[in-house]
């Protein structure tokens, strides 16, 4: 959208700014993809240290660098043995398959160390070019020999994969900070320029000056506001979940005083839908905290109202379940694909049917929100639709005398 009334507010609102034409952005660039790439960066940082041994993941390459190696030591043996004698030739052997396991697995270190024994048995130890030694020296020699550097190559390889897996937490670990510095640097640096451009919308909306059209722009300028500072709130909630910085605050909650306050902060994103109630009067108060508890249910039940048809209905039950409170937000759309039941709740998870606009971190907060409190949310399909659930402990709730008014 290029209208001047647009230039005109970030102009106003962000006067520090110099303005650029930029083009739109394809719905398939998410910012999901977008939070992704500096990751995928990381890791191509650490790609060149694995270089030699991803060029050996297959088998028979290790086989036929064994088989090199000892074919290059036993020729250095050779031009060596006049000044070190045969048996300091075993300890080149035993060189060249430590250095060999530092790159190949257990099967060709096994292999590297057959060829290496029987190649110090058959050209090296007296008599050369035969398999029968005939000092027992030589005999106990082969053995220790066999045993140390099998021995030796196993260590060594397991050495190498602890090493591998050290590198690769390493990596997750620098990764997963570098999306938590990168969600909290991104939401704050949002923060300011959505509450300017919102005031200013504000008060050009509250003006009488304005055009039909213009008045459409200033509430598409709002709406859009509006959606991205829900994306930057989800965003920092993603942000302060992963880094363990919520503290939840629990105390006595009414489950039917949360759901009334919930449903009043977002009526104006739930109108096309009608939202049935079922809780029973006499259910007893819950210990939650009611802040993280609110925006928990309030995402599950926008999540019905963008995965629904306006004019459907969404049904918010409650009741006891085994010393549990059971918090249930069901709907009638097409229900959950079954293969993403398990992982629905994980961060940037994005049904195929999901209409473009979010960053699929809205079931991610509900379940951290929800477990950070000791509780548990799940997800299953009914028919029709879907109904997702948060289990609260309910054992020690009180249970307060009904009063007749």
């Amino acid at each position: 959208m290029n209208s001047p009334l647009l230039h005109k507010l970030v102009r106003f609102s962000l006067p520090n700014v110099p303005m650029v034409h930029c083009s739109p952005v394809s719905r398939g660039l998410s910012m999901a993809r977008l939070l992704r790439e500096p990751l995928r960066s990381t890791a191509r940082l650490f790609a060149p240290m694995s270089g030699v041994s991803a060029s050996l993941e297959a088998p028979w390459r290790q086989y036929v660098l064994a088989s090199l190696v000892f074919a290059a030591t036993t020729l250095l043996s050779f031009y060596m043995q006049e000044w070190v004698g045969y048996q300091a030739i075993a300890l080149i052997y035993l060189l060249s398959v430590v250095l060999l396991a530092l790159f190949i697995n257990r099967g060709a270190t096994f292999f590297g160390t057959v060829l290496t024994a029987a190649g110090w048995n058959f050209f090296f130890a007296p008599p050369a070019f035969a398999f029968n030694i005939s000092d027992t020296y030589d005999n106990m020699m082969l053995l220790t020999y066999f045993v140390v550097t099998l021995t030796v190559g196993q260590l060594t390889t397991r050495l190498r994969a602890h090493r591998n897996a050290e590198m690769q937490a390493k990596l997750l670990v620098e990764s997963e900070r570098l999306g938590r510095t990168l969600l909290n640097s991104v939401s704050h640096e949002f923060r300011t320029p959505i509450a300017a451009i919102t005031s200013a919308a504000n008060s050009l909306h509250s003006t009488s000056v304005l055009t039909r059209e213009q008045q459409n722009l200033v509430q598409e300028i709002e709406s859009a506001s509006a959606r991205l500072n829900r994306v930057v709130q989800s965003l920092l909630s993603a942000a302060r979940i992963q880094s363990g910085q919520i503290r939840p605050k629990l105390d006595w909650c009414d489950i039917a005083d949360l759901v009334r306050v919930t449903l009043r902060g977002i009526k104006d994103q739930i109108y096309s839908h009608r939202v049935r109630i079922f809780i029973p009067k006499d259910l007893p108060l819950v210990k939650a905290d009611f802040v993280l508890t609110e925006q928990a249910l309030a995402n599950l039940v926008l999540n019905g109202v963008v995965h629904t048809s306006p004019g459907t209905s969404l049904e918010i039950t409650a009741r006891i379940e085994n010393g549990f409170l059971a918090l249930a937000v069901a709907d009638d759309g097409p229900g959950l694909p079954p293969d993403q039941l398990e992982r629905i709740f994980d961060p940037f998870q994005r049904g195929g049917t999901t209409k473009p606009g979010g960053v699929g971190l809205g079931l991610a907060i509900v379940k951290g929100f929800i477990e950070v409190q000791g509780g548990r949310v799940i997800a299953a399909n009914r028919d029709p639709g879907a109904v997702f659930t948060i289990y609260l402990n309910a054992t020690d709730s009180p249970h307060l005398p009904h009063e007749n008014l």
